[in-house]
């Protein structure tokens, strides 16, 4: 009899779970990277742990999201954060967005990366197949008001961001009919801060199944006076500038310049994503680097990331990063 009513107390919770519609996914990282100047022989090693949670409501047309970030960052004793929380809904045509959320200047990360945002508000809906929308903090700051139109024109994606007092960004890519699997990836940066614009030009093509890369990105001055040139060149796939991989040397925060090529192909189950080029900062020119990332599936959802790489810190010296991610989703 008892089991029979504990049966029936897990079955009830059950249907009340199913009934308030939540889902919840995530993703979990380990990552460990180490350098060597070759001006010291002794490398530096990191490591790190990181797992998001994210957790849906939904009610009718309105949900809830958040995300619950665990960090451990090569410490003891790590940090849990509610990195993102915000609600969406809808009032007619008009789409409503109110809390925290992640928030992108272009389409991708390749200029400035996305940030999330701080008691916001933002509202959007259709006007002539376009998406248009407005949003600002909750708190009146003008300073964080921005405007933006997007959509598909003639065959190609295009976003126009304008943040109040701030910035305009337009961001375009799309493919041609060149060839095979060609496309391409524009963004320019336009400050209202005098000499702080910036520009990025990326295209790639496939030949014989082997996909060939280039990339181009040029800034008024370097990106600490700029203000927020905080992306990773995100077309371009390598591990050695910005954020995209653990093993990274340096950011367009101190990068003025860089031109790249890369290839990407895929050898005995592995993805294998090829790099060079050269960068100049506010002082320095003709800088070289070159790395090779290596991308294998391991069990289902899991996947191991490897790279390595050299990239010069001055015209005599230079530095070895390299670096290891296991991600796994669920």
């Amino acid at each position: 009899m008892k089991k029979q009513l504990l049966i029936a107390a897990v079955a009830a919770t059950m249907t009340s779970v199913a009934m308030a519609d939540i889902s919840i996914s995530g993703s979990a990282n380990i990552k460990m990277a180490g350098k060597a100047l070759s001006t010291d022989a002794a490398a530096v090693q990191s490591s790190s742990q990181n797992m998001d949670i994210d957790i849906t409501g939904s009610n009718g047309a309105t949900k809830v999201f958040a995300n619950l970030d665990f960090d451990n960052s090569g410490t003891a004793v790590g940090n849990l954060n509610v990195d993102k929380l915000y609600m969406t809904t809808a009032i007619g045509s008009v789409n409503v967005k109110a809390g925290d959320w992640s928030s992108c200047v272009g389409m991708v990360e390749g200029v400035q990366k996305c940030t999330t945002t701080d008691n916001s508000i933002a509202l959007s809906t259709t006007v002539a197949g376009l998406t248009v929308g407005v949003s600002g903090g909750m708190s009146n700051d003008s300073a964080n008001n921005s405007f933006s139109v997007s959509g598909k024109v003639a065959g190609l994606d295009f976003k126009i961001k304008d943040n109040e007092n701030t910035y305009t960004n337009i961001s375009v890519k799309g493919d041609v009919a060149v060839g095979t699997g060609t496309g391409f990836y524009v963004e320019q940066m336009s400050r209202d801060a005098a000499d702080s614009d910036a520009t990025l030009v990326a295209a790639h093509t496939v030949v014989n199944g082997v996909t060939l890369k280039a990339a181009s990105y040029e800034a008024d001055t370097a990106g600490v006076t700029a203000g927020s040139n905080t992306g990773d060149i995100r077309p371009l796939g390598t591990s050695l500038v910005g954020d995209y991989h653990t093993a990274h040397a340096d950011d367009l925060t101190t990068i003025k310049d860089i031109k790249g090529f890369g290839i990407n192909t895929d050898v005995a189950g592995n993805n294998v994503n090829v790099v060079v080029g050269n960068y100049d900062t506010a002082t320095l020119n003709g800088l070289d680097f070159a790395d090779i990332v290596v991308t294998r599936k391991l069990a289902a959802g899991t996947t191991l990331d490897m790279s390595y790489g050299k990239m010069d810190t001055s015209a005599t010296a230079d530095t070895t990063n390299y670096g290891a991610i296991i991600n796994v989703k669920f």
